[in-house]
């Protein structure tokens, strides 16, 4: 039987500040989507806000980690119906709460615009009911292959489909040696690096259509593979834990070089882990406090990217201002955005995700 984690022995903090760290790069980068100017500054300023997908190829490699750390020996030896079933339940409880929540929000936000639209009665089409049943399925990942409604939630319905498979997985990861392990996560990395240099369009980094497996499943399986490398006492030293990190943000900054730094991202999460001067700003309570709410900032933010573009129309149409065009506009916009983001992420953690987490755990007992 899957026991029920014991949070406050199992909790990770260090995981939880790179986590919330990540979530905000997250949160910059598409509060500046519809905002031209502030996009145009920061392509040319700091492009490593400009490559976001690397957080969350990490999210996908730190819920390995996770899984394997909370589920591994419940699983170790294969599962039955009734474990993987709690199992799942868990993972409903964990994720359901916010993305219903996030996505009912959006429906309401959208509606005044879409309901005179036939796309809105369609079956297909990116606000249309199609899309958004699916989406409530946790199926628009890989199986709806543009962006719709709530589209960061793209990352979440990835990981649903990971965590089918992932009681399979770890009787096989409890067996691999340390060499064997090290060796497999270069291998699943490789996946995604190969699929992110064929600079595939529109998206040289899928979000979207069954490519997206193609980046879930070798770094959840890496994530799961580093709960048998760590701890890594190579990264102990602080002057090794600031090589990688300078190095991956060297990689970040440069558009042509930014894919090699998915090769990068396991070792960053196995440097998180040791005892350095890394792991020691991770734990900060500023960024455990953004750890906290990653999750609802990360599912709730793209409600206020929808709000940003709609305060840029109206501005345009009643009062012929082109904010997004004007950076002394349009920088104080995208702050304020990624403020209200960060408002947004703690009232929906505080209100609805721990609230309605606790309650559906408790319709199983």
């Amino acid at each position: 039987m899957v026991l029920p984690p014991k949070r406050a022995a199992l909790r990770i903090h260090e995981l939880d500040g790179l986590r919330g760290m990540l979530a905000l790069m997250v949160v910059c980068y598409h509060l500046y989507g519809s905002l031209a100017s502030v996009r145009d500054l920061l392509h040319d300023r700091l492009v490593i806000l400009t490559q976001a997908w690397y957080a969350v190829d990490v999210f996908f490699l730190m819920s390995g980690f996770v899984m394997m750390h909370v589920y591994g020996k419940a699983f170790s030896q294969g599962a039955g119906l009734k474990a993987f079933f709690r199992f799942m339940w868990a993972r409903v409880a964990r994720l359901y709460p916010v993305h219903v929540f996030a996505m009912t929000a959006m429906l309401l936000i959208m509606l005044p615009v879409l309901y005179r639209q036939p796309e809105l009665y369609a079956w297909q089409g990116r606000y249309s009911l199609g899309a958004y049943v699916g989406s409530l399925l946790m199926l628009h990942g890989p199986w709806i292959d543009y962006r719709s409604w709530n589209y960061p939630a793209w990352s979440i319905s990835a990981e649903w489909h990971a965590y089918l498979l992932f009681p399979l997985m770890v009787p096989w990861v409890a067996r691999i040696g340390r060499v064997g392990a090290i060796l497999a996560v270069i291998a699943c990395t490789l996946v995604p690096l190969a699929l992110y240099l064929q600079n595939l369009q529109p998206d040289q980094y899928p979000t979207n259509g069954v490519l997206v497996l193609l980046r879930v499943f070798p770094l959840f399986l890496a994530g799961a593979l580093l709960y048998r490398i760590a701890p890594a006492h190579w990264f102990g030293s602080g002057l090794a834990a600031a090589v990688l990190v300078l190095a991956t943000v060297v990689a970040l900054s440069h558009e042509q070089w930014a894919p090699w730094a998915v090769l990068l991202a396991p070792a960053m999460v196995l440097s998180a882990l040791s005892g350095n001067w890394f792991q020691a700003a991770l734990r900060r309570p500023v960024l455990l406090f953004f750890g906290k709410i990653s999750y609802s900032m990360y599912m709730t933010h793209a409600l206020v990217e929808t709000l940003i573009v709609l305060v840029c129309r109206v501005a345009r149409r009643y009062f012929q201002l082109d904010i997004a065009s004007d950076l002394q506009l349009a920088f104080p916009l995208w702050a304020g955005g990624i403020v209200l983001a960060i408002v947004v992420g703690y009232a929906v953690w505080r209100w609805v995700e721990e609230p309605a987490r606790k309650w559906v755990m408790s319709l199983q007992t």
